[in-house]
């Protein structure tokens, strides 16, 4: 039995329930009611006995001119999981706020460390004030001695991670920096677990002591090295080794440098090939309407502008062109982003309409029925001569008289689809004349039931 690959198609959704749908959203509204998800929802679960979830049904509606569309994308919405084969070659590096209260004073500290991605053995680790190029300089001389150097570094986009100190310092040492997007914690889940894990071991240490803050920074250095020795001697579910023992496993010079291989071109991956377009489009806005802007501003602007379309930039350049024709004071860059934002908004609504009328529109629906009507109906020769082949050898009674039935109907098929009989009888004549696995006698037998269904008249 072939069963087809129907992944991503709903089965339930016929055309008989858009329907239903559609009308009952109409009866709605003649009520003076507003379509609301959550309710429309429950009164076609209950009233009409469809049950599906409400985004399917906001879909449909959308498709069928009864519902806004109203999306909401987060920019950049996609990432990719780290891959990692070899221990001590990606380390991914974060800082957390970490506080310890004195006498009912809360003192906050950065604690920035450093946990292999492949072993997850945290290896190094620094307390400091606040999180800067320095603390994460001094978490990875720390992972040098005691683990050696690394592959790659494994940071999110804060500006210690990407200052130009701690750059020059990977470039010098020759690794690799990774950045995880922006705004995207998972991208650098390994860390953000291993934080998560601690804050959750630890809790809330609170002294009641008049000791100085060298004090409570000498406490919590104690508290995160007996954290660390522990969990680097359990081993995560369904590993073996100790994340201590991985770390520290052999790999050969050839494995390093296809997983740098590896790195360098996801890197690569996740450069926008039209990030300078939009940059020189940015720099052209600003110089040639004199906005005026500072340098956190415009960086900010860089960040911004990168996750917007090209087509949607364009179209915001000239309704800021004739929205600053009206009004001088509205020649702001903040303006300009205004216009963008709902540029973009405009066209991931269309974009999402256009998917809801592919998918769920009435008529299209129809149409897609009927063309599977109209291919499951068909009937070619090839199908004929192969039911024959399979009546004349099969063995069982029952099987036979059920073929004989179906050839019975293919015949009918064919000879509806055919202008003149004389044409298909030498059609299918030929075919079985080239069957070589049937006998003489067991071909004319074919050509026999063939005749005596073609002879029949064909009912209206």
């Amino acid at each position: 039995m072939i069963i087809p690959d129907r992944k991503g198609k709903h089965y339930g959704i016929t055309a008989e329930m858009v329907k239903t749908i559609i009308e009952a959203a109409r009866e709605w509204k003649t009520q003076g009611r507003r379509l609301r998800e959550r309710s429309f929802t429950d009164h076609l679960r209950k009233g009409h006995n469809i049950d599906l979830s409400r985004k399917t049904v906001s879909d449909i509606l959308i498709a069928n001119d009864l519902h806004r569309v109203s999306t909401r994308r987060r920019r950049p919405r996609f990432y990719q999981s780290i891959r990692q084969t070899v221990p001590n070659g990606l380390i991914s590096i974060d800082g957390s706020e970490m506080a310890i209260v004195i006498d009912h004073v809360p003192h906050t500290f950065n604690l920035e460390m450093a946990v292999d991605v492949r072993s997850y053995c945290h290896s190094a680790f620094h307390i400091g004030n606040t999180e800067t190029s320095e603390e994460v300089i001094s978490v990875m001389e720390e992972h040098i001695v005691n683990h050696g150097l690394p592959l790659g570094m494994l940071a999110d986009h804060r500006s210690g991670n990407l200052s130009s100190e701690t750059l020059s310092y990977l470039k010098r040492k020759g690794i690799d920096l990774v950045p995880a997007g922006p705004g995207n914690p998972k991208g650098n889940g390994t860390i953000e677990g291993a934080f998560s894990k601690l804050k959750e071991v630890i809790g809330d240490i609170r002294l009641d002591t008049s000791s100085p803050r060298a004090l409570a920074k000498s406490v919590l250095e104690i508290i995160v090295s007996l954290y660390i020795r522990m969990r680097n001697r359990i081993p995560r579910t369904r590993d073996k080794a100790t994340p201590i023992e991985a770390i520290r496993l052999t790999v050969s010079e050839e494995e390093r440098k296809k997983l740098r291989e590896h790195y360098q071109n996801r890197i690569k991956k996740t450069d926008d090939p039209d990030l300078s377009t939009k940059l020189d489009r940015l720099d052209w806005i600003i110089r040639n309407h004199n906005l005026e802007i500072d340098e956190p501003s415009y960086k900010r602007a860089q960040k911004c502008i990168a996750a917007f379309e090209l087509a949607a930039i364009a179209e915001s350049e000239e309704a800021f062109l004739v929205a600053i024709r009206r009004d001088m004071g509205r020649c702001t860059l903040p303006y300009f982003f205004g216009i963008l934002r709902n540029k973009q908004k405009d066209m991931d609504d269309n974009a999402y309409r256009k998917y809801c009328i592919k998918r769920y529109d009435y008529n299209s629906i129809l149409e897609r029925k009927r063309k599977e009507t109209e291919a499951q109906s068909a009937t070619t020769v090839g199908d004929l001569v192969a039911m024959l082949q399979s009546t004349l050898s099969a063995q069982c009674e029952y099987i036979r008289e059920t073929c004989i039935r179906q050839i019975e109907r293919m015949v009918k098929n064919l000879k509806n689809n055919c202008r003149y009989i004389g044409t298909l009888k030498k059609k299918i004549a030929d075919a079985i004349s080239g069957i070589n696995e049937l006998s003489f006698s067991q071909k004319k037998e074919a050509m026999e039931l063939v005749e005596q269904f073609l002879t029949c008249k064909v009912l209206p």
